[in-house]
């Protein structure tokens, strides 16, 4: 079943160049060929471990109105939530292991408690929900660039704010039920 969902909602075509854009921005102006390369697969492996969570919050949603969905057909998500806790297992230790500092590891829990805690209590879309959803983004800016931060604090920061702004478009652009949209509800 988890290679039936990654194939189904996480196309390389759009996250790769996303994990690959994260990478560029974490890099804080200092680009090798390798920590790029190494960069671009952590924030592969963060984007996966959000995106299978983002779809099972949202699998009571997607019933009505995405019933096609592998998540949504499965008789038990019992594999996606295994995969994604496999995942934050595995973020958390590559967050200690790359960055000494504890920066990493530390924005890393407070975004997943922060996700939690908003899916936990989340009733409808607003357009501050939506901008919390979308700070996943910039927060793996911070997460993947760790103590590089330290360094080239604007550079970085800088660099993560044009991440949530390009992940807002985005979002407006291809979700009209967002609140985000330009017709999307308000």
């Amino acid at each position: 079943m988890v290679g039936a969902y990654l194939a189904e909602r996480f196309s390389p075509r759009i996250f790769v160049p996303t994990a690959v854009a994260i990478a560029g921005a974490a890099s804080g102006g200092a680009l090798s060929g390798s920590r790029l390369f190494s960069d671009a697969v952590f924030a592969l492996l963060l984007l996966a471990q959000f995106r299978s969570w983002d779809d099972l919050a949202d699998r009571g949603r997607d019933a009505v109105s995405h019933p096609e969905r592998v998540l949504v057909r499965a008789t038990s998500n019992a594999p996606i939530v295994a995969f994604s806790g496999v995942l934050a297992i595995l973020n958390i230790c590559l967050a200690i292991r790359r960055d000494t500092s504890g920066i990493a590891v530390a924005v890393l829990v407070a975004l997943i408690g922060a996700l939690g805690a908003w899916y936990s209590r989340r009733i409808g879309r607003t357009v501050a929900g939506d901008h919390l959803l979308l700070s996943k983004y910039p927060a793996m800016v911070i997460i993947v660039a760790g103590d590089r931060v330290l360094n080239a604090p604007v550079q970085i920061l800088c660099a993560a704010l044009v991440v949530h702004f390009a992940a807002c478009l985005y979002e407006g652009w291809h979700d009209p039920a967002s609140p985000l949209s330009i017709g999307g509800q308000r």
